[in-house]
């Protein structure tokens, strides 16, 4: 079966946001804070595809579920640019903002892995690898730097 231009748009944007994650968790724990931020840029851009992506399939008639878990997508990239971004907020540390936000973030990627399974199975399992490195080079990242915290004390 052939995928549809916004399919297609809409698999690139899954590898792509996790791909940027991925980069974004190894820049934070090197250190390398102002490369973090610019790449989170990209992170942002991606929701103008995303928004499109959302019109067509609203126009085309694609299940429910799909544009709700789209318009979960982008209102997180919007949350990620309003905290980040605009306000400039400090808020990973806290843990009555960062519990509802890690929450909010799995969700929203959880929505990239369904709608690429329907629309892939091979690509939504490329997906779901990528997702599965997103999820490790985190895991791994929190890790060391509670080690190093550790360490300082």
């Amino acid at each position: 079966m052939a995928i549809s231009f916004f399919d297609g748009m809409f698999l690139f944007i899954a590898i792509l946001l996790n791909l940027l994650i991925i980069f974004i968790f190894i820049m934070r724990y090197r250190g390398s804070e102002g490369l973090e931020h610019k790449i989170g840029y990209f992170v942002i851009a991606c929701a103008f595809p995303l928004v499109i992506i959302l019109i067509n399939y609203i126009w085309i008639g694609i299940d429910l579920w799909i544009v709700i878990y789209l318009i979960i997508i982008i209102n997180f990239l919007i949350l990620e640019t309003i905290l980040d971004y605009i306000l400039k907020i400090k808020f990973r540390k806290n843990p009555k903002i960062v519990g509802p936000y890690i929450l909010f973030y799995y969700v929203a990627f959880w929505g990239l892995l369904a709608i690429s399974f329907v629309i892939d199975l091979m690509i939504g399992f490329i997906v779901f690898g990528i997702f599965m490195m997103n999820v490790g080079i985190t895991i791994y990242t929190h890790k060391k730097e509670k080690d190093k915290m550790f360490k300082k004390q």
